[in-house]
């Protein structure tokens, strides 16, 4: 994420007849605005208008802002989960990468 840049994330459908399990995330970030940022994946329970908001637990390391636990989310059939940086202010650059793990079960 670019300086002035407040909110900023990449989300995956799931496909239909499917329902997300999410055991695991991890998040590792560079820059100069890391340790001004939240970290978190959202995902929906029933439907679009259900998101929930996770944290990612994180540390500030020697080389950026670490961290990584395992977890337990889910996102219901057509709708959205993923990784979410959100500022708490929106001077200097962030460069993340959110590593979201689980897997797909079917759903009657």
């Amino acid at each position: 994420m670019e300086a002035g840049i407040a909110n900023g994330g990449a989300f995956e459908t799931v496909p239909a007849g499917k329902r997300a399990v999410i055991k695991h995330v991890s998040v590792y970030a560079t820059g100069n605005g890391t340790e001004k940022a939240d970290y978190f994946i959202t995902s929906t329970i029933e439907d679009d208008s259900t998101f929930r908001e996770v944290p990612i637990v994180t540390k500030i390391g020697a080389l950026g802002v670490l961290g990584s636990h395992p977890f337990r989310a889910f996102a219901a059939p057509g709708t959205q989960f993923g990784g979410v940086i959100r500022r708490l202010d929106t001077s200097g650059r962030i460069v993340a990468t959110i590593v979201i793990t689980g897997y797909y079960i079917p759903v009657p």
